[in-house]
């Protein structure tokens, strides 16, 4: 009716500039759910390309899955929304991207204003709106709302300068790091089991992935927080072969000869306990923290993350902290 389309338009006018902080899963829901009610939204991101942790690493000798190796649907909307971004379906609701898992967030953020290679370091309330300082000097303003979708530890660094009792709730988050190995082998490996309780979380072939078409003998070495904790602050050049032999050993397969070899940190890849609801808010809901980290470890909860707090801002019913 009439009536509810001015009743909409109302209060989607409350607010009308969005800033959103990173370009993840997350981060690229709030900003089409956002874009789609009307809102300016700008979308900063530090990283060369979106996806977050849904990423790949082009090389030399071709791409790597460095990051999520699938994901995960259970819910018929994300299931639906992965199929929309061309995401390649596998057994039990599994999707992968092609050429690379984040070729399925790569369409996704072309649809919105992202600004990448930004790191937005502080936060500033001023009476016109927020203010955002970034790492370089330059600073982005007035937002009528802001929204982290970064890794807890960040996001309460950003909440010191605004929040402080958000901050003390995002302390409690404790993320955990992976290292990951990238490697090419000259010959095929023999088969092999990932014992469960190992150091060793998954390994998993590029071109095993529906859709591939690739035909090298590359993986992907993804180790536990238990192992990575120890070896946090080692030297890639160091603990990729580490890795390479931990492998070797704790799943008894003789590793042909290296042709590519590289490693990845992920400092902040899991919450230890998840924050448990979809988000934080500030009392006035214009500073909002979410993402994957705050209802597991799977993709489809930063959707379920940015989608709440996409109808948090909207709404303006936000979650107290």
């Amino acid at each position: 009716t009439n009536l509810t389309r001015r009743m909409w338009g109302q209060m989607v006018n409350t607010v009308r500039k969005v800033a959103i902080i990173g370009a993840g899963m997350t981060g690229l829901t709030v900003a089409h759910r956002l874009k789609l009610s009307g809102c300016e939204v700008h979308v900063f991101d530090k990283g060369r390309r979106p996806g977050g942790r849904v990423s790949m690493r082009r090389t030399s000798r071709g791409i790597f899955d460095h990051g999520a190796p699938v994901i995960d649907a259970v819910s018929e909307d994300f299931s639906n929304l992965l199929r929309r971004l061309g995401g390649v379906s596998g057994a039990e609701s599994t999707f992968f991207g092609n050429p690379g898992m984040r070729a399925i967030l790569d369409k996704y953020a072309r649809d919105v204003d992202v600004s990448q290679q930004v790191r937005v370091v502080a936060l500033k309330r001023e009476p016109e709106g927020c203010v955002l300082r970034c790492e370089t000097g330059r600073s982005f303003a007035h937002f009528d709302a802001v929204i982290s979708t970064i890794p807890a530890p960040q996001a309460r660094d950003l909440a010191a300068t605004v929040d402080i009792k958000m901050t003390e709730r995002l302390a409690d988050i404790r993320m955990q790091p992976v290292w990951t190995v990238m490697v090419e082998f000259t010959h095929a490996l023999d088969e092999f089991l990932v014992p469960d309780g190992g150091p060793v979380l998954r390994a998993d072939r590029m071109g095993d992935k529906p859709g591939r078409l690739d035909d090298r003998n590359a993986w992907v070495i993804h180790m536990t927080p238990a192992f990575t904790e120890v070896n946090l602050n080692t030297d890639p050049a160091v603990v990729a072969p580490h890795i390479l032999q931990t492998f070797s050993d704790t799943c008894g397969v003789a590793l042909p000869d290296v042709r590519y070899l590289d490693a990845h940190r992920w400092r902040y890849a899991f919450a230890e306990q998840p924050l448990g609801r979809p988000f934080l808010s500030s009392d006035d809901g214009t500073l909002l923290v979410g993402g994957d980290w705050t209802l597991g470890r799977r993709a489809e909860h930063g959707f379920e993350s940015g989608r709440a707090m996409a109808n948090s801002v909207l709404s303006r019913v936000v979650e107290p902290v």
